[in-house]
């Protein structure tokens, strides 16, 4: 048996590992890291396989009822190329096999009523998600020495665009802190806030930290500034405390009781990641209409209780990277009718400039060519 023909021996029999959970379990990612490590698979391997299940994840309604001939055909056809992959593309993909039924089928039929399908934000949606990195100084130099193929973004000044498979964490500026790992998306969330006030700093839901560091890099300068990362869980703040060293930021402090009124309190709520579909396709499958309003409660009930830590004339800055409505607006609007002391205060559009008078913004994928995500901005009088 050849190397390519073992190679779909072993796919195959990933498939039947991960098929009983395709609608089920969002936490499939972990179930392909332990089969690769049953498995001993060779870094070059676990790029192939990787690719593999995240094409068959984002095509999913062509495949999942597909024979296994179909099935390999359609998931080489619509691999990515790379070194990786591209004997297993060459031997497999057949045209015969690459049309099936509309695009459509791979967009769940309940996400029309959270927010509107169009064909440019589905195409989106259904590519593979670009590499960003966020630059942690003023001076391009590091970047360019380690990273020769970067492309720096025309809108956002420390934001860099990578080939799909840069090895960054290898990379010099990576292990002295002068870049981090962060979609562009996620970076324009704070810069979409006009004049980011001084003082105290309260990030409710660190998790590792992105925002928290891009924070603090926003922030430096600022006198008497000071950012309290809290997070229940205790693993993510383990890797924000390794970050924040690698980066030398010493205004962010680690708290797990926070304390006390703040300036500024950013709530990056937990939600149902509909807007990270492109490096997430399986979550497509396991999301539900009911899974939307569990985390719309959640995130209402997150919300109040972090205002409670808002001075008076404070900010209150709710973020997602969900594209549904009702975890975005609804759970805003929601929260206003019950805190009328909090008004919205505006926005700017991290790509156009333009200003969003109601404090509210919500960044499609096709914007920035990112993840989508959602921020509004309030004050309490």
């Amino acid at each position: 048996m050849s190397r390519v023909e073992n190679q779909r021996r072993l796919f195959l029999e990933l498939v039947e590992v991960l098929r009983p959970h395709w609608r089920r379990d969002p936490g499939q990612p972990q179930r392909l890291a332990d089969w690769l490590a049953r498995h001993r698979a060779g870094s070059r391997d676990r790029r192939l396989y990787r690719e593999l299940t995240y094409t068959l994840w984002r095509i999913l309604p062509w495949v999942e009822d597909a024979d296994a001939e179909t099935l390999i055909a359609r998931v080489a056809h619509h691999a990515h190329r790379t070194p990786a992959t591209q004997d297993f593309i060459a031997r497999y993909a057949t045209a015969s096999a690459a049309t099936p039924p509309p695009a459509t089928a791979l967009w769940p039929e309940w996400i029309g009523a959270e927010f509107p399908a169009g064909d440019d934000i589905r195409d989106c949606l259904l590519s593979r998600a670009p590499l960003w990195i966020r630059q942690q100084s003023e001076d391009d130099a590091a970047v360019r020495r380690d990273f020769p193929a970067a492309e720096k973004s025309a809108y956002l000044p420390q934001a860099w665009r990578l080939p799909m498979d840069t090895n960054v964490v290898g990379a010099a500026s990576y292990r002295s802190g002068l870049v981090e790992i962060q979609d562009i998306g996620s970076q324009a969330l704070l810069h979409a806030l006009p004049h980011l006030p001084a003082g105290r700093w309260l990030d409710a839901c660190a998790g590792a930290g992105g925002k928290t560091l891009q924070l603090a890099q926003m922030l430096a300068g600022q006198p008497a500034t000071t950012i309290t990362a809290h997070d229940i869980r205790p693993r993510a703040l383990q890797e924000l405390e390794l970050r924040r060293r690698r980066a030398g930021q010493e205004t962010i402090t680690i708290r797990s009781h926070p304390e006390g009124l703040y300036d500024a309190v950013l709530v990056d709520a937990p939600c149902t990641g509909s807007g990270t579909w492109r490096r997430a396709p399986h979550l497509k499958w396991t999301t539900t209409p009911d899974s939307v309003r569990r985390a719309a409660e959640k995130q209402g009930a997150l919300l109040a209780h972090f205002a409670s830590f808002v001075k008076s004339g404070g900010d209150l800055i709710y973020l997602t990277c969900s594209l549904c409505a009702s975890e975005n607006h609804g759970v805003v609007a929601d929260f206003r009718t019950l805190h009328p002391e909090f008004a919205p205060q505006p926005l700017r559009h991290p790509r156009t400039g333009e200003n969003l008078a109601a404090g509210e913004l919500t960044l499609l994928p096709t914007d920035l060519d990112s993840d989508g995500y959602y921020v509004a901005r309030m004050r309490r009088n």
